[in-house]
């Protein structure tokens, strides 16, 4: 029998890690920025990412030479109220595929130099026996076979939810031991816009049809049959927490964070959220991907609101509630492409960009150096 009580101390005591980007690092990076023989701030988002991800490494001798995408795999109980198109067997077929290199995101990950490790949060069927990070190799971090179901019952208990979060935390310090500098969110798991919705709704304060879409192509009756599902499952998650210590949909404590994701969570947001937080405490650049690695952040920053210092966004979803979970966040993605894929496609074209951004900050020209006076700062 697992201990919450323990694990919940090996969380606390891994949050005590976590500080702040280096403000002088990021300084120093503008100055760098500033310096390069082209309009002031002209590559945008870039150059800020560029700044933060400056404060994050601590140095403005930035570097992502290694780059990580973990794409973390779990079932859902959900799936039952018919909220998807395809059944849960899906997530097995699709993360099996991930360690043959046939998944989208392997595509594009091998474009941005980035290597892939898929995980096992918790599927449906038998886990492998293996707990090494291996790009391209499944590794078993497993917490429980699927989820339940929402729409009735608990998602899990606190001690696996809590599990899964040290789970996520501990491996981005194996990624980072192994030199990885960048690690971007993916996530496989059949009907996970479902539970993600149903966070958002309770986090947000926003009713189900706003924050709800057609995730992998509902039909117009699907759709409806998932946010009727999302309603109830938020209704149940009411009920069965009014004595606890939320109260007119804020947070008081970590506590409460913890008992929303073991009603209406998933074992991979789960995984996620602890990926976000190992971000902080590790001080990795971690990249988010879309809709539910967001709301997995979302839920990390409850847990420490200075976690998303060290988070960057890649793209807005096209789920409704995307750009809202991205504002509540504070943070800026450098794409719009309509993208809701998934499996940490949107961190993969992000890193991309973040490369050409870095290549130019490394390697153009200063002012002086091509003999042309510097441009002043006219905006504030």
């Amino acid at each position: 029998m697992i201990d919450v009580k323990m694990l919940k101390a090996q969380l606390l005591q891994q949050l005590c890690m976590i500080g702040r980007p280096n403000e002088k690092a990021m300084e120093q990076a503008w100055q760098r920025w500033d310096s390069i023989g082209k309009p002031l701030r002209s590559l945008g988002l870039l150059e800020k990412a560029v700044v933060r991800i400056a404060g994050m490494e601590g140095t403005p001798d930035v570097k992502m030479d290694r780059k990580a995408i973990v794409v973390m795999c779990a079932d859902h109980g959900v799936v039952a109220e018919g909220v998807t198109q395809t059944d849960s067997s899906v997530t097995r077929i699709v993360a099996e595929n991930l360690t043959k290199g046939h998944t989208t995101v392997n595509i594009m990950a091998a474009r941005a130099g980035a290597d892939v490790f898929p995980v096992d949060m918790g599927m449906l069927g038998d886990t492998v026996p293996n707990r090494e990070l291996q790009p391209m190799t499944l590794c078993d971090r497993s917490v429980g076979k699927g989820t339940g179901n929402i729409a009735v019952e608990p998602a899990m208990s606190e001690a696996a939810c809590v599990q899964a979060i040290l789970s996520g935390i501990e491996i981005v310090g194996n990624l980072s031991e192994q030199g990885y500098e960048m690690i971007g969110m993916g996530e496989m798991g059949i009907g996970n816009t479902t539970p993600s919705s149903a966070l958002v709704s309770v986090l947000l304060n926003l009713p189900a049809d706003e924050v709800t879409g057609r995730g992998a192509g509902l039909s117009d009756e699907g759709l409806k049959t998932k946010i009727a599902v999302i309603e109830q499952a938020v209704e149940r998650y009411w009920k069965a927490t009014e004595n606890s210590g939320i109260k007119n949909g804020r947070f008081f404590k970590i506590e409460a964070a913890i008992e929303l994701m073991s009603q209406l969570g998933g074992y991979e947001i789960a995984g996620m959220t602890g990926l976000c937080l190992g971000g902080a405490i590790y001080e990795v650049p971690i990249v988010l991907d879309g809709y539910i690695s967001a709301a997995a952040a979302l839920c990390a920053s409850l847990i420490s609101s200075e976690c998303t210092g060290w988070i960057l966004a890649s793209h807005i979803s096209a789920e409704p509630a995307g750009w809202k979970v991205l504002r509540n966040l504070h943070l800026e993605p450098v794409i719009n492409a309509g993208m809701c894929l998934g499996e940490g496609t949107g961190a993969a074209a992000a890193m991309s960009l973040y490369d050409m951004g870095l290549a130019v900050y490394r390697q153009m020209s200063t002012f002086e150096e091509i003999h042309v006076e510097q441009y002043e700062h006219f905006e504030k």
